[in-house]
């Protein structure tokens, strides 16, 4: 059975009640959550395609990158998911043959598993087929025979499809999903999408992992950051950085600051001095030593007092949080490679009692190295999420969040080597290597030198940088 005989049948017309309304509005990476399952029934060669829609029908037509599919309504979608049902098996054309029944909040649907279905196809003695995942979850989407179709009549309530293969055995054959292809997952709840984001989150660090570990050369070093701490060094009393405006602008008199990742103190001293004598503090969190051996020597030459350094990562281990409660919780640069960014997130609201505070670019900072993934390793760099996948799981979580955005002017080095080391080490090759030499000879018809004497890379541009600020609610989502 090839795509072009079926028909899709797109189920989008619930409530959404469980998950506050608006579900199939709901973003998920950047689009709908209808969006994805449209786009995965194109991928896999489905043309035919009938979605039916409910109260949110004028906002998604709005919304979602239409090829061509037909959009029918269901005038009553309170009685519930049969009623969708047989609102979409009645707009089929009375020369289709096969449909397949689609949930619109499913938008991870396997595209392999859509295929296997299409393969195995229906017949007369089994005229419904249902895939089987490894996870043992729902059996969808459906393929359902025209033969089959007068039974969609017995569905009732909000479940669909489910009792009436429940009560037909007979009439279904099960397609076994390779493992391979992973579950097909329901967003009935907030929680459920938030659950979809950081699963999504957790796959890009650990993909952007396990690219480094197919090409290194070199080992990280037990303190990674430990050699490049004088490259994180700034002065905390300098007035021309637009970012530490905006966070000095939010310090009140008296307050106590959680800086996590605060590595060499790029902003836990500028907010430090800015407290004053009021009688405010900053804590810091840093992994590394090296990073913070750095910030105490600044605050040294600098008469800094009111910080106190902790060292370890986010959050603490033992889950001990009192030594850590401040007013406002601050990360900058830090939650880009962090797997489990649920429980980061929910550790740094419970930390915090007034504000939360995320400074982050549209793409992480080391990816002033990604063009030198192709001629160095032959591929693309795998990118980590950033400031737009960080606001997506924020609005998901329900989270209030103002964002500010200003640009960083690209950045420079104070010599050649400085570059190079730092280039290096984002594309962990050894000096002297085959590798090396490819580095090289890309960086040569690479490099630039500004009006001040410092090296860049040709065609920088600014940086977008986004500072995130909401209210923390003790870590609930």
């Amino acid at each position: 059975m090839t795509p072009g005989d079926v028909v899709a049948v797109v189920l989008a017309a619930g409530a959404g009640s469980r998950f506050g309304g608006g579900k199939l509005l709901a973003v998920l990476e950047g689009r709908l959550v209808l969006q994805h399952v449209l786009d995965r029934l194109a991928e896999a060669g489905l043309e035919d395609v009938v979605v039916v829609l409910g109260e949110d029908a004028t906002a998604v037509e709005a919304a979602i990158d239409w090829r061509g599919e037909r959009r029918v309504r269901n005038p009553y979608p309170g009685r519930g998911l049969s009623s969708s049902l047989r609102v979409g098996v009645e707009a089929l054309d009375v020369d289709v043959a096969v449909a397949l029944i689609v949930l619109g909040d499913q938008p991870r649907v396997p595209v392999a598993g859509i295929r296997a279905l299409l393969e195995a196809g229906v017949d007369d003695a089994r005229p419904i087929a249902v895939p089987v995942y490894p996870d043992d979850g729902g059996r969808n989407p459906v393929l359902v025979g025209r033969s089959a179709f007068g039974l969609v009549a017995e569905a009732s309530g909000d479940r669909g499809l489910g009792p009436i293969l429940a009560a037909h055995p007979e009439l279904v054959a099960e397609v076994p999903v390779a493992a391979t292809v992973g579950g097909n997952p329901d967003i009935d709840t907030r929680a459920d999408l938030v659950a979809m984001l950081e699963t999504a989150w957790a796959a890009r660090v650990r993909d952007n992992k396990s690219q480094v570990d197919r090409f290194r050369e070199v080992p990280d070093a037990t303190d990674f950051y430990a050699p490049v701490t004088s490259l994180f060094r700034a002065d905390p009393t300098r007035t021309d950085e637009p970012a530490l405006d905006v966070l000095r602008a939010l310090v009140r008199p008296g307050d106590t600051w959680l800086d996590i990742g605060a590595g060499a103190g790029r902003y836990a001293l500028p907010i430090a001095l800015a407290l004053g004598a009021s009688g405010g503090e900053v804590i810091v969190v840093d992994p590394s030593s090296g990073m913070l051996a750095g910030l105490h020597e600044l605050a040294l030459e600098h008469g800094i007092a009111n910080v106190r350094s902790v060292e370890g990562r986010w959050p603490p281990p033992d889950g001990d949080l009192a030594p850590f409660a401040a007013d406002v919780a601050l990360i900058a640069h830090v939650s880009y490679d962090i797997p489990e960014i649920g429980p980061f997130v929910r550790a740094m609201e419970s930390s915090a009692r007034r504000l939360c505070i995320a400074v982050l670019m549209e793409r992480q900072p080391s990816s002033i190295a990604d063009v030198f993934w192709p001629p160095v390793w032959g591929e693309s760099r795998v990118a980590l999420p950033a400031l737009p996948e960080f606001v997506e799981l924020l609005g998901a979580m329900g989270r209030a969040v103002a964002v500010q955005r200003l640009e960083r002017e690209p950045r420079r080095f104070g010599t050649r080597d400085e570059l190079e080391g730092f280039l290096r080490r984002q594309l962990w090759v050894e000096p002297g290597s085959s590798a090396d030499a490819r580095f090289l000879g890309a960086l040569q018809s690479a490099l630039e030198t500004d009006g001040e004497g410092r090296v860049g890379l040709v065609g920088q541009r600014p940086l977008p940088i986004g500072i995130v600020t909401w209210t923390p609610d003790g870590g609930r989502s």
